[in-house]
């Protein structure tokens, strides 16, 4: 048994030495890539960003009295009303919304759950009333539409701490 242990104590390192030496001149990398994904801005600023500002039924969800980042009472969701595109206040609705996005299961959204009438609410009741009336609702599937297709996002982990 000794004997045994000697041997695998040589043989092994050796056995990499030969394995890696077999790898000529080429470099080995060891950094590894990440793919992640994060819903898409520019299909926000055009299709989603305008439903927040849409009067629905004389409902505004970036109104004063329902989301509004300033004086809004709409729990996690707070928007900026009419954001420029490209602007930091776009970028803030757009990461809210993003926040309130599933994008393993989209129609599992909050963003599209809690304005949601009837027994499909996870709420209940939307304090704002019935947003989307179904799950055929124009506005609903613009939204589900943007949450279902994300982009991929390539990470190299170089350059992070």
């Amino acid at each position: 048994m000794t004997f045994l242990r000697e041997i695998l104590k040589v043989t092994i390192p050796s056995l990499g030495v030969v394995l890696l030496s077999g790898c000529g001149g080429d470099s080995v990398s060891n950094t590894e890539t990440a793919v992640n994904q994060q819903l898409v801005f520019t299909d926000f600023q055009t299709t989603v960003s305008p439903i927040f500002d849409l009067d629905i039924g004389g409902r505004t969800c970036s109104s004063a009295g329902c989301h509004n980042i300033g004086n809004g009472s709409g729990g996690g969701l707070k928007l900026y009303s009419n954001p420029a595109l490209d602007s930091f206040e776009m970028d803030f609705n757009y990461r809210v919304a993003q926040s309130l996005s599933n994008l393993t299961n989209p129609d599992q959204s909050k963003l599209l759950l809690e304005p949601l009438a009837g027994t499909f609410s996870i709420t209940g009741s939307h304090a704002g009333g019935d947003i989307f009336t179904s799950t055929t609702d124009v506005n609903y599937l613009t939204i589900l539409a943007w949450i279902s297709n994300p982009e991929d996002v390539v990470d190299s982990g170089e350059g992070s701490l």
